[in-house]
């Protein structure tokens, strides 16, 4: 996979996406999956905006028994089923832990009630799953159990608990990358780090957008029948140089929303806890813990979101309120992730629960459509919408859609178990069975491409540094493969050096030496490549 520009400016597409996010990059799939001629671009990397902000978790819908909301239950429970199906290298089950009190909302009784009734409800949960991704029903446990099992909280009052069992990413930027790779691998055209800049018009009707190769500078157009602005909070301002018109796809307001990776506080379980009436959660990823999610009102441009030292501590002071044994520090935050939420009000409090799908023919632009997206696991089936949308502007019979079946590249395993097994054994003569058993959950069945780059050359088999294991040869693969144009792509969002925390000055700096080798940077380049990754792990001033 590479940038095409020529391919974007010189062709007639019948679906340009502006966003290339986990929502863009789903649109893209399904619509190319269904024989429509497709472009994708974003104005930075794939999934580096809003979509780089997650708690790497595959909802199944339990938060909607609080609201009984059945309908949006069941819509999560069939979303986690199709990503687990269709991407088993990338999405593995989770347990999850929350205490039981004596309060009558929280006790034991209901909560079994309340979770008994979520697993009838759920019972397809596991159909047409490899059995190794199976998800078991909920269970009570003892106030003993509960506490051995979830030590962070506070033991005062609670009678039990109970444990149930979701999905988590192994690694959520390359559930995006996926999604975008398997569209270019049957004909879509992708390109990151191309803006949309302003639009095409033929009279009152869109019919492409004016572009900007943020890289070198350099201006084109891109032309199609349809255009689809997935662009997230930075779609608002797009869509406002039409028309005040197009802005009724506007949610009401938007969310500063924050995730922290932190040291690690849990092995085994996700563990839930309560700040106030709110729960947060912790989660165990990689060796460390992803914390979440902080919520506020924001009021300003997406351009203009900010996360400063001091809202970070005013987040740990509740995250501790939820989890006092762990006592969390500053100093314990190796990575802030940050993005903007919809909301369904103009306060910034009450998020989004349905994702958006505009025709925009009704506000007097005709050829555009915008999707507003609210939740990853969601996202879909939310583009299984939108294709079907598309088809009837452009005035098509839709085939069917067939993306909750179709595997993504590298999704193709049976039994994710015994390929995890096949897959250590087999790369055992060229890398340790832990490097064998992250490539294989990493890139799937697409392993072996980044093993033969290693074997052509057994200097790539070596690690970005004593203390980062990611081989040369993974970021040499997201270079000539994936698309990886700046350092922080190939750090960040291809491999998993710093997705966990920084990976160390050596790592940094080792990694821009193999990409630069292969790329011509100069040794300036480099250094300002380095420069400009170190920025990810900074807080604002």
């Amino acid at each position: 996979m590479v940038r095409d520009l020529r391919t974007l400016a010189h062709t007639h597409f019948d679906l340009l996406v502006v966003g290339a996010g986990i929502y863009g990059a789903a649109i893209a799939w399904d619509a190319t999956q269904r024989g429509l001629s497709v472009a994708l671009i974003d104005r930075g990397d794939f999934g580096g905006g809003t979509s780089a902000n997650s708690m790497k978790t595959v909802h199944g819908g339990v938060r909607a028994l609080q609201t009984g909301s059945l309908a949006e239950l069941r819509l999560f429970v069939r979303e986690r089923r199709a990503l687990s199906r269709i991407a088993p290298h990338l999405v593995h089950p989770l347990p999850f832990i929350i205490p039981t009190y004596g309060e009558l909302t929280r006790s034991r009784l209901i909560m079994r009630a309340a979770f008994e009734f979520y697993d009838l409800l759920a019972r397809d949960r596991n159909n047409s799953l490899d059995r190794s991704l199976h998800l078991p029903p909920s269970r009570l446990v003892s106030r003993k159990e509960c506490i051995a099992l979830n030590p962070a909280i506070a033991p005062e009052g609670i009678t039990g608990g109970i444990v149930w069992h979701d999905c988590q990413m192994h690694n959520a930027d390359r559930v995006v990358l996926s999604f975008v790779m398997s569209a270019v691998a049957i004909g879509a055209v992708a390109s990151n780090y191309v803006e949309a800049t302003g639009w095409l018009r033929d009279g009152d009707r869109v019919v492409g957008v004016k572009v900007a190769d943020r890289l070198n500078g350099n201006s084109f157009d891109i032309r199609a029948t349809l255009v689809v602005n997935a662009a997230g909070p930075w779609g608002e301002a797009l869509n406002a140089t039409l028309s005040q018109a197009t802005s009724s796809s506007r949610p009401p307001g938007f969310s500063k929303a924050m995730n922290l990776v932190t040291r690690s506080i849990t092995q085994d379980h996700a563990l839930g806890g309560l700040a106030g009436s709110r729960y947060l959660f912790v989660a165990p990823w990689h060796g460390v813990s992803v914390v979440g999610t902080s919520e506020d009102p924001f009021d300003g441009q997406a351009d203009s979101l900010r996360v400063r030292e001091t809202d970070v501590s005013a987040f740990l002071r509740e995250v501790n309120r939820a989890f006092p044994a762990v006592g969390l520090r500053l100093d314990d935050v190796r990575l802030v992730h940050r993005g903007l939420l919809p909301t369904a009000d103009h306060s910034g409090r009450l998020l989004l629960k349905q994702s958006v799908v505009r025709d925009h023919r009704a506000d007097g632009a005709p050829g555009l459509m915008s999707v507003i997206g609210v939740r990853y696991t969601t996202a879909r089936g939310t583009a299984e919408r939108a294709t079907d949308t598309a088809f009837s502007i452009l005035g098509r019979t839709p085939p069917a859609c067939r993306t909750t079946d179709i595997p993504l590249l590298g999704g193709d395993i049976p039994n994710m178990a015994a390929f995890v097994a096949e897959a250590t054994e087999e790369t055992a003569d060229a890398v340790d069975a832990l490097t064998g058993k992250r490539l294989a959950c990493s890139y799937g069945s697409r392993y072996h491409d980044v093993v033969q780059t290693m074997k052509d050359d057994p200097s790539l088999v070596a690690p970005l540094s004593d203390s980062c294991p990611i081989t040369r040869g993974e970021i040499l693969h997201a270079v000539r493969h994936e698309m990886a144009v700046r350092l922080a792509d190939a750090v960040l969002r291809r491999t998993e050096a710093g997705s966990a925390g920084h990976p160390g000055r050596a790592a940094m700096v080792e990694a821009a030496r193999v990409m630069g080798a292969e790329i011509g940077w100069t040794d300036d380049r480099r250094e300002r490549e380095v420069e400009h990754a170190e920025q990810d792990y900074r807080l604002d001033p």
